[in-house]
C-alpha cells in the first residue's frame, strides 16, 4: 500500500513530496527539515543509537535543542541498515519517495548498500543527496570534518580577526547550516529537472565548498591581486559607546563624509589626506582611535538618534535576549511563536512559503511501528 505522501500537510509548495532523511548531524537534518517546513512528508531514520545530534549540548529525552531546532515537522522511525531485514525497509521507503538525504562519509554509504546507484534501482526518478565535509573525490575526502574544521581549513576563521589580532572561530555551526540551506536549494532545482526529464538525479553538498562559497569575493580578490583587503570600508566596524557597543556600516564614502561632520571631525579629512577609503585603510589606527574617543563619551542611544537621522547604518549590538525582547522581532514578522511537547513555548524565524508550525521534532523512533504499518498495510 502506498505511503500517503500529504499525511502530515497538504498545503505548502511542497506538499506530496514524499523525504527520506538517514542524516545525521545539522546541515543534512536542517535541509530536510526546511523540507518539511515547505511541506513535505519527512521521515527521518535513526540509526540504533540514534542521531548523534540528538546528544549535543542540553537533552531532555532523546532530543537535545540542535535536535529539536533540526528536525521539527518530521517522523521518526529507527532503522539498523546493518541488518538485511531493516535494510529492506529502507528500499520499500525509497521506492516510494521523491527525495534521499545521506551525511556518511564518502564509501560508506556503498559499504551499508544506500549508496546512488543501488538506490537508484530502486527508484529511477530518486533526488539522491549526500552531504560530506570536503567532497566525494580528492586526497581529503575521506578526512573527518565538521563545521570548525570547515570554517579553518576555507580560511574563513582567518578572515575574522577580533580586535585581539587573532583569527576567531564563528561560534555558531554557520557552514553545516549554509550548507543545509543549499542543499534545500540545490532539491528545489533538482525537482524542477525531474518534472522535465523525470530522472533520477545526484547532489553533492559539502561543508567545505559551503564554507568557500560565502567568501565568493574574497577569493576573487585574492586570486586576482595576491592578497585579501580583511576589512571593508575603514573605519567601519565595532566600538564601544558609553553604555553598550555599537556596530557603525559605512557603505559608502559620502556616508564617512557625513559621519566626520556630525561628529565635528572634518578637519581630520584633510589632515589625514583621508579622500577615500583606500586613505582610510592607509591611516586606520589613528582614525579608529579618534573615533572610539569620541563615541565612547555618549550612550548608544544618542548614537543611533544622531547617525540613523542622518542616514548612517548603525545599530547597538544585541543579545539573543535583547532580539527575543524586540518589538521588531514579533511586530515585523521575523520570529513567530511554537510549542512543542514537553517545552515551554517559543520564537523561531519565519520564512517566506514555509506552512508555520510543522509540529514537534520526533523522539527516536517514535513513529517506526506507525509508519511501518502504514508502508505493508
Amino acid at each position: 500500500m502506498p505511503l500517503d505522501k500529504n499525511k502530515n500537510n497538504t498545503n505548502g509548495p511542497l506538499s506530496g513530496r514524499l523525504v527520506i532523511d538517514v542524516s545525521q548531524g545539522i546541515a543534512g537534518p536542517y535541509c530536510a527539515q526546511m523540507l518539511a517546513s515547505y511541506g513535505a512528508r519527512v521521515i527521518k531514520i535513526d540509526p540504533p543509537s540514534g542521531d548523534w545530534c540528538r546528544a549535543v549540548g542540553t537533552t531532555f529525552g532523546t532530543l537535545s535543542y540542535y535536535a529539536v531546532a533540526y528536525n521539527r515537522g518530521k517522523e521518526g522511525i529507527v532503522l539498523d541498515l546493518k541488518q538485511k531485514e531493516d535494510l529492506e525497509t529502507l528500499y520499500e521507503l525509497v521506492s516510494e519517495a521523491d527525495i534521499f538525504l545521506e551525511s556518511s562519509r564518502p564509501g560508506v554509504a556503498e559499504k551499508i548498500g544506500i549508496d546512488f546507484e543501488t538506490l537508484k534501482s530502486k527508484n529511477s526518478s530518486l533526488i539522491y543527496l549526500s552531504i560530506s565535509g570536503f567532497g566525494q573525490q580528492g586526497p581529503y575526502s575521506t578526512r573527518p570534518c565538521t563545521d570548525g574544521v570547515a570554517q579553518a581549513y576555507s580560511g574563513l576563521v582567518n578572515g575574522n580577526v577580533g580586535e585581539d589580532g587573532l583569527p576567531h572561530k564563528l561560534d555558531i555551526p554557520i557552514v553545516d547550516i549554509v550548507t543545509g540551506l543549499m542543499a534545500c536549494q540545490s532539491i528545489g532545482m533538482a525537482l524542477l529537472q525531474r518534472d522535465r526529464d523525470g530522472q533520477a538525479q545526484y547532489l553533492d553538498n559539502n561543508l567545505v565548498a559551503s564554507a568557500l562559497e560565502v567568501q565568493k569575493v574574497k577569493l576573487i580578490e585574492q586570486h586576482l591581486n595576491g592578497s585579501v583587503v580583511a576589512k571593508l570600508n575603514v573605519p567601519s566596524g565595532i566600538y564601544a559607546a558609553k553604555d553598550a557597543n555599537i556596530a557603525i556600516a559605512l557603505a559608502t564614502y559620502a556616508h564617512f563624509q557625513k559621519l566626520m561632520d556630525l561628529l565635528d571631525a572634518n578637519d581630520v579629512i584633510a589632515e589625514m589626506g583621508l579622500d577615500s577609503f583606500e586613505a582610510c585603510m592607509r591611516e586606520e589606527e589613528p582614525l579608529r582611535t579618534m573615533l572610539r574617543e569620541i563615541l565612547g563619551a555618549m550612550p548608544a542611544e544618542h548614537w543611533m538618534s544622531l547617525l540613523g537621522g542622518a542616514g548612517i547604518i548603525v545599530n547597538r549590538i544585541n543579545s539573543l535576549e535583547d532580539v527575543l525582547a524586540d518589538e521588531q522581532a514579533k511586530e515585523g514578522g521575523l520570529l513567530r511563536e511554537v510549542s512543542h511537547a514537553g517545552l515551554s513555548d517559543f520564537l523561531l524565524p519565519q520564512l517566506p512559503l514555509t506552512i508555520g508550525d510543522v509540529g514537534d521534532a520526533p523522539e527516536k523512533g517514535q513513529d517506526t511501528e506507525a509508519v511501518l504499518a502504514e508502508l505493508r498495510g
